[in-house]
Protein backbone atom coordinates (compact mmCIF):
# COMPACT_ATOMS: atom_id res chain seq x y z
CA UNK A 1 0.00 0.00 0.00
CA UNK A 2 1.29 3.46 -0.97
CA UNK A 3 0.02 6.91 0.04
CA UNK A 4 0.74 10.19 -1.73
CA UNK A 5 -0.55 13.57 -0.62
CA UNK A 6 -0.62 16.97 -2.27
CA UNK A 7 -1.43 20.38 -0.76
CA UNK A 8 -2.17 23.88 -2.00
CA UNK A 9 -2.47 27.25 -0.29
CA UNK A 10 -3.54 30.04 -2.70
CA UNK A 11 -1.25 32.97 -3.42
CA UNK A 12 -4.00 35.21 -4.82
CA UNK A 13 -7.78 35.61 -4.65
CA UNK A 14 -8.60 35.38 -8.37
CA UNK A 15 -10.84 32.60 -9.66
CA UNK A 16 -9.15 30.39 -12.23
CA UNK A 17 -10.32 28.45 -15.28
CA UNK A 18 -8.64 25.37 -13.78
CA UNK A 19 -10.81 25.61 -10.67
CA UNK A 20 -10.11 26.56 -7.06
CA UNK A 21 -6.72 24.81 -7.14
CA UNK A 22 -4.93 24.73 -10.52
CA UNK A 23 -2.07 22.91 -8.80
CA UNK A 24 -4.25 20.00 -7.63
CA UNK A 25 -6.02 19.87 -10.99
CA UNK A 26 -2.63 19.32 -12.63
CA UNK A 27 -1.64 16.74 -10.00
CA UNK A 28 -4.89 14.84 -10.54
CA UNK A 29 -4.32 14.75 -14.30
CA UNK A 30 -0.78 13.42 -13.71
CA UNK A 31 -2.06 10.68 -11.39
CA UNK A 32 -4.59 9.49 -13.99
CA UNK A 33 -2.12 9.08 -16.85
CA UNK A 34 -2.11 5.50 -18.14
CA UNK A 35 -5.48 4.52 -16.64
CA UNK A 36 -7.75 2.30 -18.71
CA UNK A 37 -10.90 2.70 -16.58
CA UNK A 38 -11.89 5.69 -14.42
CA UNK A 39 -14.88 6.39 -12.18
CA UNK A 40 -15.32 10.00 -11.00
CA UNK A 41 -17.71 11.15 -8.28
CA UNK A 42 -17.65 14.96 -8.17
CA UNK A 43 -19.93 17.33 -6.32
CA UNK A 44 -19.51 19.74 -9.23
CA UNK A 45 -18.21 18.95 -12.72
CA UNK A 46 -17.77 22.05 -14.88
CA UNK A 47 -14.02 22.20 -15.47
CA UNK A 48 -13.31 22.33 -19.22
CA UNK A 49 -9.56 21.92 -18.76
CA UNK A 50 -10.08 18.71 -16.78
CA UNK A 51 -12.58 17.40 -19.32
CA UNK A 52 -10.12 18.00 -22.17
CA UNK A 53 -7.47 15.99 -20.31
CA UNK A 54 -9.97 13.18 -19.71
CA UNK A 55 -10.88 13.31 -23.39
CA UNK A 56 -7.23 12.69 -24.27
CA UNK A 57 -7.30 9.57 -22.09
CA UNK A 58 -10.55 8.43 -23.70
CA UNK A 59 -8.95 8.72 -27.14
CA UNK A 60 -6.37 6.16 -25.97
CA UNK A 61 -9.18 3.76 -25.05
CA UNK A 62 -9.76 4.67 -21.41
CA UNK A 63 -13.43 4.34 -20.41
CA UNK A 64 -14.60 7.09 -18.06
CA UNK A 65 -17.79 7.27 -15.99
CA UNK A 66 -18.60 10.58 -14.32
CA UNK A 67 -21.21 11.05 -11.58
CA UNK A 68 -22.32 14.55 -10.65
CA UNK A 69 -25.28 16.79 -9.85
CA UNK A 70 -28.19 17.88 -12.01
CA UNK A 71 -27.67 21.32 -13.51
CA UNK A 72 -30.12 22.62 -10.90
CA UNK A 73 -27.38 22.17 -8.31
CA UNK A 74 -25.16 24.85 -9.85
CA UNK A 75 -25.22 28.51 -8.94
CA UNK A 76 -26.33 30.92 -11.68
CA UNK A 77 -24.44 33.86 -10.20
CA UNK A 78 -21.71 35.06 -12.55
CA UNK A 79 -18.28 36.31 -11.53
CA UNK A 80 -14.91 36.98 -13.15
CA UNK A 81 -12.78 33.91 -13.84
CA UNK A 82 -9.23 34.34 -15.17
CA UNK A 83 -6.96 32.26 -17.38
CA UNK A 84 -3.63 30.94 -16.10
CA UNK A 85 -1.79 34.20 -16.88
CA UNK A 86 -4.56 36.41 -15.40
CA UNK A 87 -4.70 38.27 -18.70
CA UNK A 88 -8.25 37.44 -19.66
CA UNK A 89 -11.43 37.31 -17.62
CA UNK A 90 -14.77 35.62 -18.20
CA UNK A 91 -18.06 36.16 -16.37
CA UNK A 92 -20.35 33.13 -16.86
CA UNK A 93 -21.76 31.33 -13.84
CA UNK A 94 -20.96 27.83 -12.56
CA UNK A 95 -24.23 26.80 -14.19
CA UNK A 96 -23.13 28.17 -17.57
CA UNK A 97 -19.83 26.27 -17.45
CA UNK A 98 -21.59 23.06 -16.38
CA UNK A 99 -24.25 23.35 -19.08
CA UNK A 100 -21.51 23.64 -21.70
CA UNK A 101 -19.57 20.70 -20.25
CA UNK A 102 -22.62 18.45 -19.90
CA UNK A 103 -23.59 19.13 -23.51
CA UNK A 104 -20.07 18.39 -24.74
CA UNK A 105 -19.80 15.07 -22.90
CA UNK A 106 -22.75 13.71 -24.90
CA UNK A 107 -20.53 13.84 -28.00
CA UNK A 108 -17.38 12.22 -26.54
CA UNK A 109 -16.91 8.46 -27.06
CA UNK A 110 -15.85 6.49 -23.96
CA UNK A 111 -17.03 9.19 -21.53
CA UNK A 112 -20.44 8.90 -19.89
CA UNK A 113 -22.12 11.34 -17.51
CA UNK A 114 -24.49 10.00 -14.88
CA UNK A 115 -26.73 12.24 -12.80
CA UNK A 116 -27.20 11.67 -9.06
CA UNK A 117 -30.45 13.56 -8.31
CA UNK A 118 -30.87 12.49 -4.68
CA UNK A 119 -31.64 15.39 -2.34
CA UNK A 120 -31.13 15.45 1.41
CA UNK A 121 -33.67 18.05 2.51
CA UNK A 122 -34.56 17.73 6.21
CA UNK A 123 -36.93 20.67 6.00
CA UNK A 124 -37.61 23.20 3.24
CA UNK A 125 -35.35 26.22 3.26
CA UNK A 126 -33.42 28.48 0.89
CA UNK A 127 -29.99 27.31 -0.23
CA UNK A 128 -27.19 29.38 -1.72
CA UNK A 129 -26.06 26.83 -4.31
CA UNK A 130 -28.56 25.97 -7.00
CA UNK A 131 -32.22 25.10 -6.51
CA UNK A 132 -31.89 22.19 -4.08
CA UNK A 133 -29.29 20.66 -1.73
CA UNK A 134 -28.16 17.52 -3.52
CA UNK A 135 -26.58 14.86 -1.33
CA UNK A 136 -23.57 14.10 -3.57
CA UNK A 137 -20.60 15.95 -2.05
CA UNK A 138 -17.80 13.42 -2.49
CA UNK A 139 -14.81 14.28 -4.63
CA UNK A 140 -13.48 10.77 -5.24
CA UNK A 141 -11.89 8.90 -8.15
CA UNK A 142 -11.35 5.18 -8.71
CA UNK A 143 -8.82 4.47 -11.47
CA UNK A 144 -7.72 1.10 -12.82
CA UNK A 145 -4.39 0.77 -14.62
CA UNK A 146 -4.18 -3.04 -14.79
CA UNK A 147 -5.91 -6.00 -13.16
CA UNK A 148 -3.75 -5.65 -10.06
CA UNK A 149 -2.97 -1.90 -10.02
CA UNK A 150 -5.52 0.67 -8.84
CA UNK A 151 -5.57 4.17 -7.40
CA UNK A 152 -8.23 5.47 -5.03
CA UNK A 153 -8.21 9.27 -4.83
CA UNK A 154 -10.10 11.71 -2.61
CA UNK A 155 -9.80 15.48 -2.34
CA UNK A 156 -11.24 18.45 -0.50
CA UNK A 157 -11.11 20.30 -3.83
CA UNK A 158 -14.24 20.65 -5.97
CA UNK A 159 -12.10 21.25 -9.10
CA UNK A 160 -14.93 23.58 -10.09
CA UNK A 161 -14.67 26.66 -12.30
CA UNK A 162 -16.23 29.56 -10.40
CA UNK A 163 -14.94 28.44 -7.00
CA UNK A 164 -12.62 30.96 -5.35
CA UNK A 165 -9.03 29.93 -4.47
CA UNK A 166 -8.95 27.76 -1.34
CA UNK A 167 -6.49 25.75 0.68
CA UNK A 168 -6.93 22.18 -0.55
CA UNK A 169 -5.47 18.69 -0.24
CA UNK A 170 -5.55 15.52 -2.33
CA UNK A 171 -4.84 11.97 -1.13
CA UNK A 172 -3.87 9.06 -3.40
CA UNK A 173 -4.06 5.47 -2.12
CA UNK A 174 -2.37 2.85 -4.28
CA UNK A 175 -2.99 -0.90 -4.18
CA UNK A 176 -4.81 -1.11 -0.85
CA UNK A 177 -7.27 -4.02 -1.13
CA UNK A 178 -9.45 -2.65 1.65
CA UNK A 179 -9.77 0.79 0.07
CA UNK A 180 -10.15 -0.68 -3.42
CA UNK A 181 -13.07 -2.85 -2.30
CA UNK A 182 -14.83 0.07 -0.62
CA UNK A 183 -14.40 2.36 -3.64
CA UNK A 184 -15.59 -0.39 -5.96
CA UNK A 185 -18.71 -1.03 -3.87
CA UNK A 186 -19.42 2.70 -3.58
CA UNK A 187 -19.33 3.29 -7.32
CA UNK A 188 -21.42 0.19 -7.94
CA UNK A 189 -24.12 1.49 -5.59
CA UNK A 190 -23.80 5.07 -6.86
CA UNK A 191 -24.36 3.85 -10.42
CA UNK A 192 -27.41 1.89 -9.28
CA UNK A 193 -29.02 5.02 -7.85
CA UNK A 194 -27.99 7.41 -10.62
CA UNK A 195 -29.46 7.90 -14.09
CA UNK A 196 -27.78 8.57 -17.41
CA UNK A 197 -27.70 12.15 -18.59
CA UNK A 198 -30.10 11.39 -21.45
CA UNK A 199 -32.53 9.53 -19.21
CA UNK A 200 -32.51 12.33 -16.66
CA UNK A 201 -33.14 14.97 -19.32
CA UNK A 202 -35.97 12.92 -20.82
CA UNK A 203 -37.55 12.44 -17.39
CA UNK A 204 -37.32 16.15 -16.73
CA UNK A 205 -38.98 16.93 -20.05
CA UNK A 206 -41.78 14.41 -19.47
CA UNK A 207 -42.44 15.58 -15.91
CA UNK A 208 -42.18 19.31 -16.50
CA UNK A 209 -45.91 19.79 -16.94
CA UNK A 210 -46.66 17.59 -13.94
CA UNK A 211 -44.80 19.79 -11.49
CA UNK A 212 -42.29 17.11 -10.51
CA UNK A 213 -38.86 17.89 -9.10
CA UNK A 214 -35.82 15.95 -7.97
CA UNK A 215 -37.34 15.23 -4.55
CA UNK A 216 -39.23 12.47 -6.38
CA UNK A 217 -35.98 10.47 -6.63
CA UNK A 218 -36.05 8.44 -3.42
CA UNK A 219 -33.96 5.63 -1.95
CA UNK A 220 -35.87 3.02 0.00
CA UNK A 221 -33.16 0.47 0.71
CA UNK A 222 -29.45 0.42 1.44
CA UNK A 223 -26.57 -2.05 1.10
CA UNK A 224 -25.25 -3.36 4.43
CA UNK A 225 -21.43 -3.48 4.37
CA UNK A 226 -18.88 -4.73 6.92
CA UNK A 227 -17.58 -1.93 9.14
CA UNK A 228 -14.93 -3.46 11.38
CA UNK A 229 -11.24 -3.04 10.55
CA UNK A 230 -11.87 -0.80 7.54
CA UNK A 231 -9.57 2.11 6.68
CA UNK A 232 -11.99 3.67 4.19
CA UNK A 233 -15.71 4.45 4.33
CA UNK A 234 -18.35 6.22 2.30
CA UNK A 235 -21.40 7.85 3.81
CA UNK A 236 -24.43 7.65 1.54
CA UNK A 237 -28.20 7.10 1.68
CA UNK A 238 -27.66 3.72 0.02
CA UNK A 239 -25.00 2.43 2.47
CA UNK A 240 -25.15 0.99 5.99
CA UNK A 241 -22.41 -0.58 8.06
CA UNK A 242 -23.36 -3.48 10.31
CA UNK A 243 -26.99 -2.42 10.11
CA UNK A 244 -26.20 1.18 11.14
CA UNK A 245 -26.73 4.22 8.89
CA UNK A 246 -23.39 5.03 7.25
CA UNK A 247 -23.17 8.59 8.62
CA UNK A 248 -23.86 7.39 12.17
CA UNK A 249 -21.35 4.56 11.86
CA UNK A 250 -18.54 6.76 10.54
CA UNK A 251 -19.18 9.36 13.24
CA UNK A 252 -18.93 6.58 15.85
CA UNK A 253 -15.57 5.54 14.37
CA UNK A 254 -14.33 9.14 14.54
CA UNK A 255 -15.47 9.53 18.14
CA UNK A 256 -13.84 6.23 19.11
CA UNK A 257 -10.54 7.43 17.68
CA UNK A 258 -10.85 10.84 19.35
CA UNK A 259 -11.42 9.30 22.77
CA UNK A 260 -8.16 7.35 22.40
CA UNK A 261 -6.11 10.53 21.83
CA UNK A 262 -3.37 11.22 24.36
CA UNK A 263 -1.30 14.10 22.97
CA UNK A 264 -3.07 16.13 20.29
CA UNK A 265 -6.20 16.64 18.24
CA UNK A 266 -6.01 18.99 15.25
CA UNK A 267 -9.22 19.62 13.29
CA UNK A 268 -9.20 21.43 9.96
CA UNK A 269 -12.48 22.01 8.13
CA UNK A 270 -14.31 24.60 6.11
CA UNK A 271 -17.16 24.31 8.62
CA UNK A 272 -17.08 22.93 12.15
CA UNK A 273 -20.53 23.01 13.73
CA UNK A 274 -21.38 19.40 14.57
CA UNK A 275 -23.09 20.60 17.76
CA UNK A 276 -26.87 20.19 17.69
CA UNK A 277 -27.58 17.78 14.86
CA UNK A 278 -30.75 17.71 12.82
CA UNK A 279 -30.79 14.06 13.84
CA UNK A 280 -31.40 13.21 17.52
CA UNK A 281 -29.66 9.84 17.07
CA UNK A 282 -26.43 11.49 15.97
CA UNK A 283 -23.47 12.08 18.31
CA UNK A 284 -21.58 15.38 18.50
CA UNK A 285 -17.87 15.62 17.76
CA UNK A 286 -17.86 19.13 19.24
CA UNK A 287 -19.17 17.87 22.57
CA UNK A 288 -16.82 14.90 22.54
CA UNK A 289 -13.64 16.96 22.16
CA UNK A 290 -14.70 19.17 25.05
CA UNK A 291 -15.18 16.04 27.20
CA UNK A 292 -11.75 14.82 26.15
CA UNK A 293 -10.12 18.10 27.21
CA UNK A 294 -11.86 17.99 30.60
CA UNK A 295 -10.48 14.50 31.23
CA UNK A 296 -6.99 15.24 29.87
CA UNK A 297 -5.87 18.82 30.55
CA UNK A 298 -2.50 18.22 28.87
CA UNK A 299 -3.88 17.24 25.46
CA UNK A 300 -3.42 19.85 22.72
CA UNK A 301 -6.65 20.62 20.86
CA UNK A 302 -6.76 23.02 17.92
CA UNK A 303 -9.72 23.79 15.65
CA UNK A 304 -9.04 25.56 12.34
CA UNK A 305 -11.84 26.53 9.97
CA UNK A 306 -12.93 28.96 7.26
CA UNK A 307 -16.05 30.39 8.79
CA UNK A 308 -16.47 32.67 11.76
CA UNK A 309 -20.10 32.91 12.86
CA UNK A 310 -20.21 36.59 11.86
CA UNK A 311 -19.63 35.61 8.21
CA UNK A 312 -22.72 33.39 7.95
CA UNK A 313 -26.35 34.10 7.11
CA UNK A 314 -27.42 31.25 9.41
CA UNK A 315 -24.84 31.55 12.23
CA UNK A 316 -26.67 29.87 15.15
CA UNK A 317 -24.92 26.49 15.22
CA UNK A 318 -21.50 27.95 14.43
CA UNK A 319 -21.85 30.56 17.18
CA UNK A 320 -23.05 27.91 19.63
CA UNK A 321 -20.04 25.74 18.74
CA UNK A 322 -17.56 28.59 19.20
CA UNK A 323 -19.01 29.57 22.56
CA UNK A 324 -19.23 25.96 23.73
CA UNK A 325 -15.55 25.35 23.02
CA UNK A 326 -14.54 28.65 24.62
CA UNK A 327 -16.03 27.31 27.84
CA UNK A 328 -13.01 25.02 28.35
CA UNK A 329 -9.52 26.48 28.78
CA UNK A 330 -6.94 25.13 26.39
CA UNK A 331 -9.05 24.50 23.28
CA UNK A 332 -7.74 26.90 20.65
CA UNK A 333 -9.88 28.07 17.74
CA UNK A 334 -8.74 29.92 14.62
CA UNK A 335 -10.23 30.79 11.25
CA UNK A 336 -8.98 31.99 7.87
CA UNK A 337 -11.87 33.63 6.10
CA UNK A 338 -12.62 32.43 2.56
CA UNK A 339 -9.47 30.27 2.42
CA UNK A 340 -9.78 27.07 4.46
CA UNK A 341 -11.45 24.32 2.43
CA UNK A 342 -9.50 21.29 3.70
CA UNK A 343 -11.33 18.60 5.68
CA UNK A 344 -9.17 16.44 7.95
CA UNK A 345 -8.28 15.53 11.53
CA UNK A 346 -4.94 14.60 13.06
CA UNK A 347 -5.31 12.48 16.19
CA UNK A 348 -1.89 11.74 17.71
CA UNK A 349 -0.18 9.78 14.89
CA UNK A 350 -3.33 9.03 12.87
CA UNK A 351 -5.13 10.95 10.13
CA UNK A 352 -8.76 11.14 9.10
CA UNK A 353 -8.96 12.66 5.61
CA UNK A 354 -12.43 13.30 4.21
CA UNK A 355 -14.42 15.15 1.57
CA UNK A 356 -16.99 16.11 4.23
CA UNK A 357 -17.37 19.06 6.55
CA UNK A 358 -18.02 18.43 10.24
CA UNK A 359 -21.54 19.83 10.38
CA UNK A 360 -24.96 19.08 11.84
CA UNK A 361 -26.13 17.65 8.50
CA UNK A 362 -23.10 15.49 7.63
CA UNK A 363 -23.62 13.02 10.46
CA UNK A 364 -27.42 12.95 10.23
CA UNK A 365 -28.86 9.78 8.66
CA UNK A 366 -32.46 8.68 8.63
CA UNK A 367 -34.17 6.07 6.51
CA UNK A 368 -37.61 6.94 5.08
CA UNK A 369 -37.51 10.37 6.68
CA UNK A 370 -40.70 12.33 6.06
CA UNK A 371 -39.82 15.80 4.86
CA UNK A 372 -41.37 18.67 6.76
CA UNK A 373 -43.02 20.34 3.80
CA UNK A 374 -45.68 19.55 1.24
CA UNK A 375 -45.04 18.74 -2.42
CA UNK A 376 -47.61 19.96 -4.91
CA UNK A 377 -48.13 17.96 -8.10
CA UNK A 378 -50.72 18.90 -10.71
CA UNK A 379 -53.79 16.70 -10.51
CA UNK A 380 -52.94 15.36 -7.03
CA UNK A 381 -53.44 16.46 -3.45
CA UNK A 382 -50.30 17.90 -1.82
CA UNK A 383 -48.30 15.20 -0.04
CA UNK A 384 -45.11 14.70 1.92
CA UNK A 385 -42.11 12.89 0.43
CA UNK A 386 -40.25 10.22 2.41
CA UNK A 387 -36.59 9.70 1.59
CA UNK A 388 -33.32 8.60 3.19
CA UNK A 389 -31.51 11.65 4.55
CA UNK A 390 -27.75 11.50 4.01
CA UNK A 391 -24.81 13.37 2.56
CA UNK A 392 -22.47 11.43 0.27
CA UNK A 393 -18.79 11.66 1.21
CA UNK A 394 -15.62 9.60 1.56
CA UNK A 395 -13.50 9.07 4.70
CA UNK A 396 -9.94 7.69 4.91
CA UNK A 397 -8.42 6.51 8.21
CA UNK A 398 -4.64 6.65 7.70
CA UNK A 399 -1.89 5.26 9.95
CA UNK A 400 1.03 6.03 7.63
CA UNK A 401 3.43 8.27 9.61
CA UNK A 402 4.87 10.05 6.54
CA UNK A 403 1.39 10.99 5.34
CA UNK A 404 0.27 12.10 8.80
CA UNK A 405 3.41 14.24 9.10
CA UNK A 406 2.72 15.87 5.73
CA UNK A 407 -0.83 16.76 6.77
CA UNK A 408 0.44 18.11 10.09
CA UNK A 409 2.89 20.35 8.23
CA UNK A 410 0.04 21.65 6.06
CA UNK A 411 -2.06 22.27 9.16
CA UNK A 412 0.74 24.24 10.83
CA UNK A 413 1.25 26.38 7.71
CA UNK A 414 -2.44 27.29 7.76
CA UNK A 415 -2.57 27.74 11.52
CA UNK A 416 0.28 30.26 11.52
CA UNK A 417 -1.60 32.48 9.05
CA UNK A 418 -5.05 32.23 10.63
CA UNK A 419 -6.76 34.48 13.21
CA UNK A 420 -7.87 33.53 16.71
CA UNK A 421 -11.57 33.34 17.53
Amino acid sequence: MVYRSYFDIPSNNKKNLKGSSPLLTDKLVEELQGANLIFISFFLFNNEFLLKELEKLSEKGCKINIYSLPLGGYSKTGDKVYDKDFEQSFSPSKYDYAEKIYSRIEKIPNIKLNICPHTYIWSKQKYSRGDQPYSLHSKSIFARFSDDYYKCISSSCNFAVGDPPHSENLLVVENCANTKNMFSEYFYQLHKYSVSQNQYNNNKSDDKDKGYSDVQYTIKESKDLPGQNQNCYFTAPFIKYEGIGSNHYVQMRIVDLLTQAKNKIYICSQHFSDFNSFDSESLSIVKEIRKIKVLNRDIEIKVLKQTHHSDLKQPARTLATENFLKGIEGIEQKYWKSIIHDKFMIIDDQLIMTTANFTSTQFAWKENHEMEYMVSVKGQKPYKVSNTFSEINSFHFVNDLETVSAYEGHFNNLWDRAEYI
